[in-house]
């Protein structure tokens, strides 16, 4: 371990079009120690030479070639090959503020976190889609805290965070998990956490892909985002049972999602996937026969949870022809 160095994690697959953006904001960082992994799962439009082109002027930045098996894979195999004390996650068609890195690792160590997440932008080519004015506020909490306060209210990503490496250093991201991996990355790391610090202050540029995993039609890979709140749920009930109930909303929100996704496929479609839709049901039904659960659903979910449950093929009708 290099102490003071930032480890870089970014896998790509066929990023050509973002790679270089990605990079140079990586080497306009105000704090210049670091390290970049460049996990590439062999791409075959060029993203592979043009990082060999860029590390054989910049030796921080290391490409690491592998054989394709996924997001996941790549940043435990990062993780495993990097050398900073501290790690952050970059996706490769997202960029970071020139001053992120000074900002959060002067947060960590002023407060004395494990760990310190910062706000971001939601962005396109041509232009910053939720731009606002700046806030730098600083609040570090609890385990049980972040749990309820940022977890749980749909801050599951762990780009735009700063980890110190001797906390996450043995906690991997699940390889059965094609989404979702991100919360439950977090989640698995919740036990080894004592302090998080949490600031307003946006140094993360996500960009807004309409290709990327969370905006293409159904595919079965969706249904691993109610597998990992399924799984989030177990581990909460064992050890933070006052956070159940608002977890198996989100579960049953997760599965309303899902098959919403099944919802805009056409009618022959639907039925080809309905045993995923039976799961969906399955899920919300039970869900919502825990106290708690569906005082916990967001605004307007009750009405579609309870019409669902009990109409599955109308609920998908409907929904289809309202998204149509």
């Amino acid at each position: 371990m290099v102490k003071g160095r930032i480890s870089v994690i970014i896998p790509v697959y066929n990023g050509a079009a973002w790679i270089r953006e990605c990079l140079e904001s990586v080497q306009a960082q105000s704090c210049q120690d670091f390290e970049v992994l460049v996990m590439d799962d062999n791409s075959t439009d060029g993203t592979t030479e043009m990082v060999q082109a860029i590390s054989a002027e910049d030796k921080r930045i290391r490409l690491i070639l592998r054989n394709g098996r996924g997001v996941s894979s790549a940043r435990n195999e990062g993780m495993a090959e990097s050398n900073g004390e501290y790690i952050t996650f970059l996706d490769a068609d997202d960029k970071l503020a020139p001053d992120m890195f000074e900002v959060l690792l002067g947060i960590l160590k002023q407060e004395g976190s494990d760990m310190v997440s910062c706000g971001y932008h939601k962005w396109t080519e041509n232009a910053i889609i939720n731009s606002i004015e700046e806030k730098t506020s600083v609040r570090t909490v609890d385990r049980e805290t972040y749990l309820s306060d940022y977890l749980l209210c749909q801050h599951t990503h762990c780009w735009g965070v700063l980890y110190r490496r001797s906390v996450i250093e043995n906690t991997g991201f699940r390889q059965d998990l094609t989404i979702g991996e991100d919360m439950m990355f977090l989640m698995d790391l919740l036990p080894k956490l004592t302090l998080v610090s949490i600031t307003d202050y946006k140094g993360y540029y996500y960009r807004v892909n309409e290709s990327g995993a969370t905006l293409r039609p159904f595919v079965p890979a969706y249904m691993d985002e109610i597998k990992g709140w399924k799984l989030a749920a177990e581990m909460i009930g064992r050890d933070y049972p006052r956070q159940l109930p608002k977890v198996k909303s989100i579960v049953a929100v997760s599965a309303i999602l899902v098959a919403g996704k099944i919802a805009r496929l056409s009618k022959k479609e639907r039925k080809k996937y309905w045993e995923c839709v039976t799961v969906c049901h399955d899920t919300v039904k039970e869900v919502l026969q825990m106290p708690g659960a569906k005082e916990n659903l967001p605004s307007g979910y009750g009405i579609k949870t309870s019409i669902f449950v009990r109409c599955p093929g109308v609920y998908l009708g409907l929904y289809h022809l309202w998204k149509s």
